[in-house]
């Protein structure tokens, strides 16, 4: 009586058995020979079971050497190995969309993820029968060069005592030393230096709030979001870029200093600030004493000898006309209103030279509405003093919006 090897199903004819089909028996036996040894095998999965039987006799799917796992699984698949008494040895392609687990029993099983190939051996232990991947100790090195497992990225990269996973290296791609590439690591070259090329930013905030970058000519700090910009230091300076000239230097409970051309020029103090040279201003505001050591003021020349006289007040204090007048005439103090505050006064003084015939300021004006002055003395001119230079002083007082006191004076002086 026939007998089969216990793990491929090879049948083996007893002496005399099969006369008349012993040749087919034998051909079965080859084909199973044949997978056994060489054997590919395509394995169409379907749902999350598939069971894989080696049947006696019979050219049978768990007779190929290669498993070739396709279809079209709902799930994990678990592909079960039968009989559990059959030990076999299996390369495993997975190629089904899904991950296959290999069982045979209630020993250890193994799992193929989508894409992968293992070779697996199958103990044939009977209801305790295990499945082990023999494939995972392949890329073993030795301890002493710090891999366990070449086939296991993870404990690879645990045994050089690398932190990152392998997709995090694969992400921070380094680029050349110490120089900024888009999307790449970048480390300090030899001397310790990062360098960002034209119009690479450095960006802080969530918001992007803040960035430092330089184009081809000009370097910004750039703050966009909705609060400051603070730079904090116990000495803060301002240089040019050789650092042989300051601009601006601040220091801690002390002073502030501004320079020009490398030169104090503006410094606070615990009283105020102190200016050396000369303040140009169009306009200052006192709160408080007054203390003037000199004061120049500017005087502004003319030629014109007749016509309405327009002192603009907020661009000189002294209007001096040079030639010799030739009609009465008015004036109109011009930029007053918004300029003083009210219960502020200003001071200006007119000057015109008079010829043989004299003559003089016979109506007065302030922004455009007519004024009549208070005058020294009690009476308001009614002529010019011939061949002399007559000076003309206002002193112009706000009562009210619009609303002017405006005190006069006339003195004759000679040529």
């Amino acid at each position: 009586m026939a007998t089969y090897t216990t793990n491929g199903g090879i049948k083996k004819i007893a002496t005399g058995d099969e006369s008349g089909t012993w040749g087919t028996s034998t051909n079965t036996n080859f084909d199973i020979i044949d997978r056994l040894a060489t054997g590919v095998g395509d394995i169409t999965l379907s749902g999350t079971t598939h069971t894989l039987t080696t049947s006696d006799g019979t050219a049978s799917d768990g007779q190929f050497h290669v498993l070739n796992l396709g279809g079209s699984p709902s799930g994990t698949n678990t592909i079960t190995i039968a009989p559990n008494d059959t030990k076999r040895m299996y390369v495993i392609r997975n190629a089904s969309g899904q991950t296959a687990t290999l069982s045979q029993g209630s020993g250890a099983n193994v799992s193929v993820l989508n894409g992968k190939t293992a070779m697996i051996f199958c103990d044939g232990a009977g209801t305790g029968a295990a499945v082990t991947d023999i494939s995972s100790s392949f890329g073993a090195l030795l301890a002493s060069n710090n891999l366990s497992d070449l086939a296991s990225a993870a404990t690879a990269l645990t045994n050089l005592g690398v932190t990152a996973t392998a997709a995090e290296l694969n992400y921070n791609d380094v680029t050349t030393l110490g120089t900024v590439q888009a999307s790449k690591t970048v480390t300090a070259d030899a001397s310790g230096d990062v360098k960002f090329p034209d119009n690479e930013e450095l960006r802080f905030g969530t918001s992007d709030d803040a960035s430092i970058k330089h184009d081809a000519s000009n370097t910004k700090f750039l703050h966009t979001g909705t609060g400051g910009l603070y730079i904090g230091a116990n000495t803060l300076g301002l240089q040019n870029g050789a650092a042989t000239e300051s601009y601006f230097t601040a220091t801690e409970n002390g002073s502030a200093i501004i320079y020009y051309d490398n030169s104090n020029k503006l410094e606070t103090s615990s009283t105020g600030v102190n200016i050396t040279g000369t303040a140009v201003t169009d306009g200052v505001t006192v709160d408080g004493t007054l203390d003037i050591e000199e004061v120049y003021e500017k005087v502004h020349t003319d030629t014109s000898t007749s016509g309405t006289i327009t002192f603009n007040t907020d661009q000189y204090a002294v209007l001096f006309y040079t030639a010799n007048q030739s009609a009465n005439r008015t004036i109109n103090f011009a930029n007053v209103n918004s300029n003083l505050g009210t219960g502020q006064s200003l001071t200006v003084a007119v000057v015109m030279t008079q010829g043989s015939s004299a003559y003089y300021l016979n109506a007065y004006q302030v922004d455009g509405s007519t004024v009549t002055p208070k005058w020294s003395g009690g009476s308001a001119p009614s002529g010019g003093n011939a061949s002399g230079i007559d000076v003309y002083t206002f002193t112009i007082i706000k009562t009210a919006s619009a609303t002017f006191t405006v005190l006069a004076s006339q003195t004759e002086f000679g040529t």
